[in-house]
């Protein structure tokens, strides 16, 4: 890959950062530009001094992003928070700045030196379920022995992993399982996986997209560069998934509660008959797993489950090892997680129910009264399933952030109990008040965390926190 004089990186989060490891590495001049306004607020502060010390050039404050048009860079490279419809991108565009995204630098760069067929690429995009269907697949790759990266939106980028990758023809071809998100792929223009899966499509990151059209058609670039031998992974349940098939290039299995029923011209498929989970890859039916031995909770779950075993099963893994998988697959932090239980109350944390469908699938898992913390910054979802769920499931919420007052007026519409707490502190001292034993303290906020955390992972480790200091005192 030929790279320009000067290569700007907006953005010096994990990816950002990686990113200009692999180019300084290259020999490339790069200049790092970020909006914290000094090196000591930046979360990867040691990281960025390291790369400073390797040559990387750094530019903060609000007006880094536009400071770099003096620069005239050729190329520049966005990390997934900054947003392609920002003034500040438009600009560098319109200067002649080529703009492209973490995962397209590093799709690139990969296939170009290790070469296309010594990757076999899954990608999994969804509004919600990408996590914990990526770690699934991962799992199942790994345990028949396949030599598997996990990469993408998960937290590791793809760039960490591109001068990692083994060289020799009898460790190739790599498998590499990514979470891609909306705003990796809104940047995407080779980006080419050989199974893309998407678990679900709701509303979600409106106030990074610029319209609810825009979003949608973001999720749908997964399938932009397939072919007619690539397959799409699709969650028939789900309404969106089913518009996204319009846009498939290569071979679809389909993967729903009733798939094998309502579909009898669909020769690829995952499906079910309530507890054992058959499959057809072309031919007669097969089991593969029972969802009695399914740790997870939730139909959410149960749909994530059928998209992981279709992705799996389409990569050659046997259904033996898919099976042995399911049974011991404890989950993903953040996603519906007990992290304790107190006095006979148990807490969950689903702090990465960051919309507000996932935090009514969240409230929906459980049979159990629930006291309810939601809230955070809004992104401009549809509450609509959440009131259902609220006023179903809920017997108390205590609402933070600055969604707080808009959940209070929720609540008081449905008739549940509700109150306002300033920090997870206080929010979890509060639902404790309202519970009884056998009830569930549930962390699922519809919210993203940037008002009160450093993201949602933040704030599910101050709720554990919390929960752990509880338990020490009883």
């Amino acid at each position: 890959m030929e790279f320009p004089k000067v290569v700007a990186i907006l953005g010096l989060g994990v990816s950002g950062c990686a990113i200009a490891e692999v180019l300084l590495r290259r020999g490339v001049k790069v200049v790092g530009a970020d909006e914290k306004e000094s090196l000591g607020e930046l979360e990867q502060r040691e990281y960025v001094e390291r790369l400073i010390g390797r040559g990387l050039e750094l530019i903060l404050g609000k007006n880094a992003f536009a400071r770099l048009i003096d620069l005239k860079p050729r190329l520049a490279i966005l990390s997934p928070g900054i947003s392609v419809h920002r003034n500040e991108v438009k600009a560098l565009a319109q200067s002649g700045a080529k703009v492209i995204g973490e995962v397209e630098f590093s799709y690139r760069l990969l296939t170009e030196e290790l070469g296309r067929d010594k990757v076999c690429l899954a990608a999994i995009t969804g509004t919600k379920g990408k996590t914990t269907t990526v770690h699934l697949i991962a799992r199942m790759l790994e345990a028949s022995g396949l030599r598997t990266i996990l990469a993408g939106n998960v937290g590791v980028p793809l760039a960490k992993f591109v001068d990692e990758f083994p060289r020799d023809e009898e460790s190739l071809p790599v498998r590499v399982v990514m979470e891609v998100s909306s705003f990796q792929l809104a940047t995407c223009e080779t980006f080419r996986p050989d199974i893309a899966a998407v678990t679900t499509l709701f509303v979600d990151h409106l106030d990074w997209h610029s319209s609810v059209d825009d979003y949608r058609l973001s999720k749908a670039k997964i399938f932009a560069n397939q072919r007619g031998d690539d397959w799409a992974v699709l969650n028939a349940d789900n309404a969106g998934v089913r518009w996204m098939a319009q846009f498939v290039r290569g071979k679809i299995l389909w993967c729903g509660k009733e798939v094998a029923a309502s579909c009898p011209y669909c020769t690829h498929w995952v499906s079910d008959d309530g507890e054992i989970i058959w499959a057809s890859l072309g031919g007669d039916r097969f089991p593969v797993a029972r969802f009695s031995e399914f740790m997870l909770r939730g139909e959410h779950n149960r749909q994530n489950l059928r998209v992981a075993i279709g992705a799996a099963l389409l990569a050659g893994v046997r259904p033996d090892v898919i099976a042995d998988v399911v049974r011991n697959f404890r989950g993903v932090p953040n996603r519906l997680e007990l992290v304790g239980e107190v006095n006979g109350i148990k807490f969950v944390n689903d702090s990465a129910a960051t919309t507000p469908d996932a935090a009514a699938a969240g409230i929906r898992s459980f049979d159990a009264p629930i006291v309810l913390i939601a809230g955070g910054k809004d992104k401009g979802g549809n509450w609509g399933e959440f009131e259902k769920a609220l006023k179903e499931r809920v017997k108390a919420l205590i609402a933070i952030g600055e969604f707080a007052d808009r959940l209070v007026e929720m609540s008081r519409k449905v008739g549940v109990k509700v109150t306002k707490a300033s920090s997870m502190d206080e929010a979890v001292r509060q639902a404790v008040e309202f519970a009884s034993p056998g009830d569930i303290i549930l962390l699922s906020p519809g919210c993203a965390s940037q008002d009160m955390f450093r993201n949602y992972e933040h704030r599910g480790e101050e709720f554990r926190e919390v929960v752990r200091r509880l338990s020490s005192k009883n």
